[in-house]
């Protein structure tokens, strides 16, 4: 795509390099304080603890028991058969160890993993959308300090034209030179409209700056235009692959299918042989009085095989159920598609004919200030009357506006297009910013509590899945 047409406006706020505040500083701030992207960043860590949880079917649970008991009664309420005690404490450790769960436990490890990678991209998609409200807020304050300006200068000028008015016509003349109450009364109109627009304008920078400050988290000082945004595409059509392959949404529903498919077969694995190992160690002895030397060692083992048979179709219903839910992610998936097919060419065209209103409002621009400088030397020799002086003032005034509103929405237009192809992330636009990195937090998760027996089993486990 041909660059670029963001130089500053002809009528600017004043500035000092060393007092700017440049876009990429903006999006560091956000970066790194943002309240909206530290919670997802900590809601993905979250998630990412399911891939650990699941994984614990793999592993022993090992439990330490101690009961005492003490009881006496009768036999009977007749007391005819004597009365019995119930005198006994003990201690005990148990472990416990899943052989094999006809891949239960395996195909929720599945769908715990692309959960966790789907809200990895649920994290790359609440960023792109952060960077792309802070360069909208950037923008705003941009744009709306500098219609304020523009509204300033316009009311100074109408102003002027106002006394000059109401000067000839006080003063008479030549013939060529009089004016008239209508003028005088005419050039008032315009100048209370410009105070108008100067009160709108000052109250939409207030409320540009605001947001400002609740996005980016300071007060917005010397802003700098930007030439544009990188990464940009050279074509559409490349614009189409790089969103087809990272856009976040899609990738999210890419994964979120994945976990679905894993959830069928979770359903379904319920219906299989579960195999555990139980193991019991411990010591049993009178609770009172309590005599260490009567106490003696238990030791048990149990090798359990459980298959369901029937369980009121609960099962079926819950592999049915896992299937409808799969298709309404086959078809997220495709609505995503198709949505990131949609962005990128409404913001590639945007960004065309951005640039295009750019290149056209600059001469615009151009052309109006030399018409106004023209008619107002002119009004002096009496050649032009007061409206058409307020007239190149106004057609002046509204290019300017135009202007500063097609440069805002031509880079807010390219983060949209940058977001849509999974561009606008930290990585992009922060190179030497510390990255908050989603994979590792997955792969901790993952490791976590290992194992020597995991492997095996998780062997085992996924065989035939």
């Amino acid at each position: 795509m041909t660059k670029r047409f963001l130089l500053p406006l002809l009528v600017v706020l004043p500035a000092t390099s060393a007092s700017a505040q440049t876009l990429t500083q903006a999006l560091a701030l956000a970066y790194r304080s943002n309240p909206t992207l530290l919670g997802e960043q900590a809601n993905q860590r979250s998630v990412t603890e399911n891939s650990a949880q699941t994984r614990s079917g793999w592993r022993p649970t090992v439990s330490v028991n101690m009961d005492a008991n003490y009881q006496q009664g009768p036999y009977t309420d007749a007391f005819a058969l004597g009365t019995y005690t119930s005198n006994y404490a003990e201690g005990y450790v148990t472990a416990r160890q899943t052989l094999y769960s006809f891949g239960h436990v395996a195909n929720q490890v599945r769908a715990a993993d692309a959960r966790s990678r789907a809200e990895g991209h649920a994290l790359r998609l609440t960023e792109s959308q952060v960077f792309t409200n802070a360069i909208t807020a950037y923008m705003n304050v941009l744009r709306d300090r500098n219609v304020l300006e523009v509204r300033r200068a316009d009311l100074d000028m109408l102003t002027r034209q106002v006394q000059l008015t109401t000067s000839r016509y006080n003063l008479g003349g030549q013939p060529t030179e009089q004016v008239t109450r209508t003028d005088v009364e005419q050039a008032e109109t315009r100048r209370r409209s410009a105070e108008v627009a100067l009160t709108q304008a000052r109250a939409t920078l207030a409320a540009s700056e605001a947001l400002f400050r609740a996005v980016i988290g300071v007060e917005p000082q010397n802003l700098t235009m930007p030439d544009g945004l990188p990464g940009m595409p050279p074509s559409v059509g490349q614009a189409v692959t790089a969103a087809i392959a990272a856009n976040p949404q899609l990738a999210r529903m890419r994964e979120t299918k994945d976990a679905t498919a894993a959830d069928i077969d979770t359903a379904r694995s319920q219906w299989g042989p579960q195999i555990q190992v139980q193991g019991t160690f411990g010591t049993i002895g009178p609770a009172s009085p309590f005599r260490g030397r009567e106490y003696g060692e238990q030791l048990a083992g149990t090798v359990s095989l459980v298959q369901p048979i029937y369980n009121g179709d609960l099962y079926n219903s819950q592999i049915r159920q896992a299937r409808a839910k799969d298709e309404q992610a086959r078809q997220n998936v495709e609505l995503a598609h198709r949505t990131a097919l949609q962005d990128v060419v409404t913001n590639w065209r945007a960004v065309e004919n951005g640039l295009q209103a750019i290149r056209a409002g600059m001469a615009e621009v151009q052309s109006g200030e030399t018409a106004l400088k023209g008619y107002q030397l002119e009004y002096g020799y009496g050649l032009r009357s007061t409206t058409d002086v307020l007239y190149a003032d106004q057609n002046l005034r509204t290019a300017q506006v135009e202007l500063a509103g097609s440069r805002h929405d031509t880079i807010v237009a390219e983060a949209t297009l940058l977001a849509a192809m999974g561009r606008l992330q930290a990585r992009d636009l922060l190179p030497d910013e510390h990255h908050y990195d989603a994979d590792a937090n997955l792969q901790r998760a993952r490791a976590r509590g290992w194992e020597p027996l995991q492997a095996p089993i998780s062997a085992l486990d996924k065989a035939g899945w």
